[in-house]
């Protein structure tokens, strides 16, 4: 089988899922309303929509027990893999299970059986021609930097992803921040239309190996680029490069990744950039939505010793505990910090950080089950009942897109480049911002 059988290396641990169903349900839930964590269970409905429903499914394809069926696939076609089943299942019942290395590998079997949905074929294929699992012609993927000037090779190399390079309505935000950097004295290396896909979407579609594939052409062009800095733009991307490419041992030690929230935060704090108030914006509280990809798959993953140990007379133990991921170390404080910078109080949504619930935008849903999808967005903006706030900022282009289609008023959906654009401000009012 190309690439291993990556199921059969899981199997112990998928066969030690005791279908308890915490894994759908964030951990010490506030309130009834909002006690899920799965969107994938809430529109599926029954318990194979859950990451322990897919485990015992991957369990019985592995052990040649059932059969592929269009409703096995039509099931795990709904799940966003936002990893939210994860964190639940570590913190209720410890690193035994690990649900979403699970599904990992059980979409990596179903590829290798040749069994991929028709609709992952097809993002495959479009991945594979353009570069974008959209399809756009490459000769687009630049034309928001029309007129802007980049350096052929530069310490820092911006990555904007595929999400903002097609989104014309938010080519002006972009430029303006980018030109900002710029401004403040950062050369920039930019792959222009060379820019292809960071092979997020890939993995998460069970095609490690073109996402291998795709990674290692992208961190070859950041070598040749001279680029020692990574800034990117896409919460897809800065996921992979933390979390994914370790799983499959690409070495980038030598290239440090960073959200362009980060990014800005250090040049904020070091006097390069600043903000002021935003006040181009009649509200001054907004709920922020903690992207998945951006929050806590973006927790580093390191290589390491994940078997387990029996002891105390049949308690499994970590041999490398200091290595599991709770996702307490994603992004979340950056983009909160640069809200704050710009006098915007941040309301915390019931289901905040590591706890977030997914929009539905990710793991190839949206294209896939779009009413899956739907149902999650709507799901998410329903927790803005909950707050003082009718407006919900996101970091990622991807979500913030996704949930404003699916807003209804009064509700209304911000993403956060177009917040910080008309506030960032070149070196002058440093002073007075880092007062606050």
């Amino acid at each position: 089988m190309p690439g291993g059988d990556l199921l059969a290396e899981r199997l112990a641990a998928t066969d030690r899922c005791t279908r308890c169903s915490q894994c759908k349900f964030v951990p010490v839930p506030k309130s009834r309303a909002h006690m899920s964590a799965c969107p994938s269970i809430d529109f599926v409905e029954y318990h194979a929509g859950s990451a322990s429903g897919q485990l015992i499914m991957a369990s019985g394809i592995a052990h040649g027990e059932i059969d592929y069926t269009p409703e096995l696939l039509d099931t795990i076609s709904a799940c966003t893999m936002c990893g939210a089943c994860d964190t639940a299942c570590k913190v209720n019942f410890a690193e035994i299970v690990e649900p979403l290395e699970g599904l990992y590998a059980f979409r990596a079997r179903i590829v290798a059986d040749g069994q991929s949905p028709k609709r992952h074929r097809e993002i495959m294929e479009k991945i594979g021609e353009t570069g974008s699992s959209q399809g756009v012609a490459r000769s687009e993927r630049a034309k928001w930097a029309t007129g802007l000037t980049f350096s052929t090779r530069a310490d820092v190399l911006l990555h904007v992803g595929s999400v903002l390079s097609y989104d014309a309505s938010k080519h002006q935000s972009l430029r303006t921040i980018v030109e900002a950097v710029q401004q403040a004295g950062v050369p920039l290396a930019y792959l222009g239309q060379h820019e292809g896909s960071c092979g997020m979407l890939a993995w998460d579609l069970g095609y490690h190996e073109q996402a291998r594939t795709l990674a290692n052409a992208f961190v070859r062009q950041v070598r040749q680029s001279g680029a020692k800095t990574v800034v990117t733009f896409s919460s897809s991307a800065i996921s992979a490069y933390r979390s994914i490419y370790p799983r499959m041992d690409i070495d980038t030690s030598d290239i440090r990744f960073l959200h362009f929230t980060e990014y800005l935060l250090e040049m904020a704090e070091t006097g390069r950039l600043s903000l002021k108030t935003a006040s181009d914006h009649a509200w001054r509280k907004v709920a922020f939505h903690d992207t998945c990809k951006l929050g806590r798959l973006t927790e580093p993953y390191q290589r390491a010793d994940y078997s387990l140990t029996k002891e105390m007379g049949g308690i499994y133990a970590s041999r490398s505990p200091e290595a599991l991921n709770f996702s307490r170390n994603g992004i979340y404080e950056a983009p909160r910090a640069l809200l704050r910078q710009m006098d915007i109080e941040v309301e915390e949504l019931e289901r905040n950080r590591e706890f977030s619930y997914c929009c539905g935008a990710q793991g190839g849903v949206k294209e896939t089950r779009p009413a899956a999808a739907k149902m999650a967005a709507r799901n998410r903006l329903d927790e803005l009942k909950e707050t003082e706030s009718q407006v919900m900022v996101s970091a990622c282009g991807n979500c913030a897109h996704h949930l404003d289609k699916h807003a209804r008023a009064p509700a209304t959906v911000v993403d956060l480049i177009d917040i910080l654009a008309p506030s960032i401000v070149v070196g002058a009012a440093n002073a007075a911002v880092r007062e606050r």
